[in-house]
């Protein structure tokens, strides 16, 4: 036997990848394994039995869940139908509720705390009724990087008190998890918030945002050490935010290309200290490129800087 050949062998078969699985969901399943045969009823069942670099498959109909990604499930790759075809509709947050920051009880419909992940061609819901928690959309949080929403609706549909938490509610949320892309999403409805970005390396291309409470697009300062650089804001349409359209309250951003509308603050605004949203009022956003963007109707004009170093053209 030549070893010297064995060995190499050996060494292949010992490094080879390991081999994605696809895994299905449908409203009717009843199966454990999540099979083409066999699918689970929910997609939380789906990410439990996956391995990093599955496919979840969910079949059109209603799925009335929170879900969780938890560290681990890296490479995952859920994808549904189409909006208004695969909807996933808030059950009102898990049963022991999750804090976020601590102290406020967050309902959140996906929660992705790995890497890789990407989520698509969804829509994902708070329905009807007075909120009793913090509502998320999604929220991509430590230690998750390189998280992909794309093609996916977010909606809330609350009434009555909106905000019963201080922080308020998040379409998509992204805290501190770098390299996120958000891409050709509907988000809309009356989160406070639709997309809040305390982060850096996001890219945020072509959705549709509207009707936010607050605001329609934020790169935000949690504190006074959060990375939220390096963002890149591209061919969004953005109208009828409460407040500011889009809001800059780190430096060295990329805005371009975007149309923003009907805006009840400014179109686009660059921070200073005292005159952006919370928890980002000492804020001053620096060095960040404003360019070819199409702005109209919007109350407080269409640009305003007060920031520092800003190139806007």
């Amino acid at each position: 036997m030549n070893t010297k050949a064995s060995l190499i062998i050996f060494s292949c078969v010992l490094s080879a990848p390991a081999l994605s699985a696809s895994l299905f969901v449908s409203p009717a399943g009843a199966g454990a394994t999540c099979l083409a045969k066999t699918p689970c009823a929910s997609i939380q069942a789906a990410v439990d039995v996956s391995a990093p670099g599955d496919t979840i498959n969910i079949a059109a109909g209603e799925y009335r869940e929170n879900v969780t990604i938890p560290p681990g499930k890296n490479r995952l790759h859920i994808r549904g139908t189409g909006e208004g075809s695969t909807r996933v509709i808030s059950a009102g947050g898990d049963a022991v509720p999750k804090q976020a920051p601590p102290g406020v009880p967050i309902d959140v419909v996906f929660d992705i705390v790995a890497s890789d992940v990407t989520l698509e061609k969804l829509s994902i819901e708070h329905p009807n009724g007075v909120p009793d928690k913090r509502d998320l959309g999604v929220f991509v949080r430590p230690p998750a990087a390189n998280v992909t929403i794309q093609k996916t609706t977010i909606q809330r549909n609350r009434t009555g008190k909106l905000e019963p938490t201080n922080p308020g509610s998040r379409g998509i949320f992204v805290l501190q998890a770098k390299g996120t892309t958000i891409s050709k999403n509907v988000i809309r409805g009356n989160y406070e918030d639709h997309l809040h970005i305390p982060s850096s390396h996001t890219t945020i291309d072509h959705n549709k945002v509207s009707d936010a409470k607050r605001v329609g697009i934020v790169i935000i300062q949690e504190n006074a050490t959060s990375d939220s650089t390096q963002n890149a804001i591209t061919g969004n349409t953005v109208t009828n935010s409460g407040g500011d359209g889009i809001q800059i309250q780190g430096d060295e951003n990329t805005i371009t290309k975007n149309t923003v509308s009907h805006s009840g603050g400014a179109g686009i605004r660059l921070c200073g200290a005292g005159n952006c949203v919370a928890p980002g009022t000492a804020a001053v956003a620096d060095r960040n490129q404003v360019t070819k963007n199409k702005l109209e109707n919007n109350k407080d004009g269409d640009v305003v800087d007060n920031g520092s170093g800003n190139t806007i053209q």
